[in-house]
């Protein structure tokens, strides 16, 4: 019969076993949540198994799973992160100048300062010594050289263990930590990364009452990169801030703004991202930066000027000109900032002192802007023409952002080409499908005369009058004021008549029929875009049969070919963000002369008490 200290001695090795076989299958991790976990067992190769060899009978499954119960409640009693927080607060307040950090692994120790850098935005982590037991006298030379078998008597197993090790081990520990903490006035923090690895603890706990360690953290086996995760909790300093410019709409006139992200206090708990703030900022309304726009994240107290502001992470964000968007960033780890923004980022290599002083004093006076505003008013009258109804506010909201892109009212007029279908039964000279015009007026009159206009009966499933449009052009031109930027912004659905009669369209049944008119549209567009530098903007409102190309290809292929003349500049869909197209149609005019600096940072958006103007300085 076997003793009863025979058992236990089996327990023990069992459990060190399975501690090394759950570190082998992990490799480098991190904490596990604890012995409530529902963590499986770690599979068992036969290096593992052949460790309790012969320390009597064979275990079975149920003493293996037995004993790996056992590792885990050992590891849930024992784990203990308390007084972190105490110790990391008396930090940050400036009780302690610096803090230094004592980490104990299975395999590695590693010795870390963490301090308050005079000119650094975050307090650093200063590596002082790492080292694997296997390189520190005496332990050296008393742990097995197989690492199975060495850390098979790490954890705790009795069968192989050499003489001494527990002596070996402290002796190491203490050599370790001698010849890595030069100085000893600043408090010790001891975080034993192997709770459960008894041999390992003994000497951890040994050198604690050594060298008078101010706390001592039990956390689960693991061996991170560095100790980010005992510093997470670090409350900061300083407020932490989104750097942004602010122009003034009617001077022109641009300063650096913040807004609060994180007060001073705030703290991540080292394991999840804290609150999230979301932020809404828009991009500089004119693209001399290739659609890109940089978001600064900076700490800074309430009074110090921008070039005392310490950044924490400074992106590059693909933003069309113009466009909103919402930045979200959480506060997470070791005063690390993250970044939620679904559209494309990367780092931005610029100093935050070269983007703040960088940054313009004044918007340049934009071009003088002739916008001659082409609106399909045909459309179905079934539904009391509520799709002409949307493409007239459409065009109306475009006309008020491009207003509010240019700034003041002087710069921009708008002309208005209302057009409409052929009627079939007319032939050509007959019928003009131009029937709105409006000369060059006011921004704030155009929109009024939009409002005012009513839809015209659809008379043609595949085409409208669009053809007329880059004449009716050409009789405008006495209208342009001189070095003007000229834009035509088509706002409409279908596509003008094709110049020659396409195949009939078999699954509708219905011929199409080309201009009576027989107007060559494309060499009198391409004429204004040469001879009166005319750019051309489009939003369509897409007829279904444009997606069908199997049904309609010659049709589809026409109309995509079209509006792509229409909208070399800029081609959006119906329901797109009017800023984003009034960007589009505005960027020749706010272009910046050769040597002026452009807007870089992100444009403060929302309400205006939510962001503090920047102290001079």
């Amino acid at each position: 019969m076997q003793s009863n200290h025979g058992a236990n001695f089996l327990a023990a090795d069992l459990r060190a076993a399975l501690r090394v076989a759950d570190h082998l299958a992990a490799g480098p991790g991190g904490e596990d949540g604890g012995g409530d976990s529902p963590k499986a067992i770690p599979p068992l190769g036969q290096q593992v198994v052949a460790l309790v060899a012969g320390s009597g009978p064979q275990p079975t499954r149920y003493d293996w799973r037995s004993a790996w119960q056992g590792v885990r409640a050992e590891e849930y009693s024992r784990l203990t992160r308390a007084g972190l927080g105490w110790a990391l607060t008396r930090f940050a307040s400036g009780l302690f100048p610096a803090l230094d950090i004592l980490e104990v692994g299975c395999e590695r120790l590693r010795l870390s300062r963490l301090a308050h850098a005079p000119s650094a935005a975050v307090p650093e982590l200063i590596r002082l010594a790492e080292s694997s037991w296997t390189a520190v006298a005496p332990a050296a030379g008393v742990l097995p050289p197989e690492r199975t078998v060495r850390l098979f008597t790490l954890a705790g197993g009795a069968q192989h263990a050499p003489a001494g090790v527990d002596k070996a081990l402290r002796e190491a520990l203490a050599a370790f930590v001698r010849a890595g903490r030069r100085d000893t006035t600043c408090p010790l923090l001891l975080a034993v990364r192997a709770t459960g690895w008894e041999p390992v603890e003994r000497a951890a706990e040994a050198v604690r009452t050594e060298a008078g360690a101010l706390l001592s953290l039990r956390l689960a086996e693991g061996w991170p990169m560095a100790p980010e995760d005992l510093v997470a909790e670090l409350p900061l300093r300083a407020t932490v801030w989104l750097a942004a410019a602010r122009v003034d709409g009617g001077s022109g006139a641009v300063g650096l703004v913040r807004r609060p992200l994180f007060p001073a206090g705030s703290r991540a708990d080292g394991r999840t991202a804290g609150p999230v703030v979301h932020v809404p900022v828009t991009a500089a309304p004119y693209d001399v930066t290739g659609g890109e726009s940089v978001a600064a994240v900076v700490t800074a107290g309430h009074d110090e000027p921008p070039s005392r502001w310490q950044p924490l992470r400074v992106d590059r964000l693909q933003l069309p000109p113009g466009s909103r968007a919402t930045l979200s960033y959480a506060l997470h780890g070791h005063q690390h900032v993250e970044l939620r923004h679904a559209g494309h980022h990367s780092p931005e290599p610029t100093p935050w002192a070269h983007l703040a002083a960088a940054t313009p004093r004044q918007l340049p006076r934009p071009r003088p802007l002739d916008l001659m505003v082409a609106v399909e008013i045909a459309g179905p009258l079934g539904d009391g023409g509520t799709a002409v109804e949307e493409r007239l506010q459409e065009a109306a909201a475009v006309v008020t952002a491009v207003q509010d892109a240019v700034g003041t009212e002087d710069t921009l007029r708008v002309g208005l080409i209302g057009y409409r279908d052929h009627d079939p039964l007319h032939r050509a000279g007959e019928n003009d499908p131009v029937v709105h015009r409006l000369g060059m007026s006011a921004a704030p009159d155009a929109v009024q005369v939009l409002a005012s206009w009513r839809p015209s009966p659809l008379r043609h499933d595949f085409a409208t009058g669009l053809e007329h449009i880059p004449r009716e052009l050409s009789g405008w031109r006495h209208l342009w004021r001189p070095g003007s930027q000229r834009v035509l912004l088509v706002v409409g659905s279908r596509p003008p008549h094709p110049p020659v009669r396409p195949p009939q369209v078999l699954r509708r049944g219905a011929a199409v029929r080309i201009c009576p008119d027989r107007l060559d549209w494309r060499t009198e567009l391409e004429e204004a875009r040469h001879y009166d530098g005319l750019a051309c903007v489009a939003v369509v409102d897409e007829p279904f049969w444009m997606d069908h190309l199997a049904g309609e290809p010659h049709l589809a292929h026409w109309a995509n070919h079209a509006w792509g003349e229409f909208g070399t500049e800029g081609r959006f869909t119906a329901g797109h963000d009017p800023r984003v197209i009034a960007a589009a149609v505005a960027a020749p005019a706010l272009s910046l002369p050769q040597d002026g600096p452009p807007i870089r940072l992100v444009v403060a958006d929302g309400a205006a008490g939510d962001w503090e103007q920047a102290a001079a300085g």
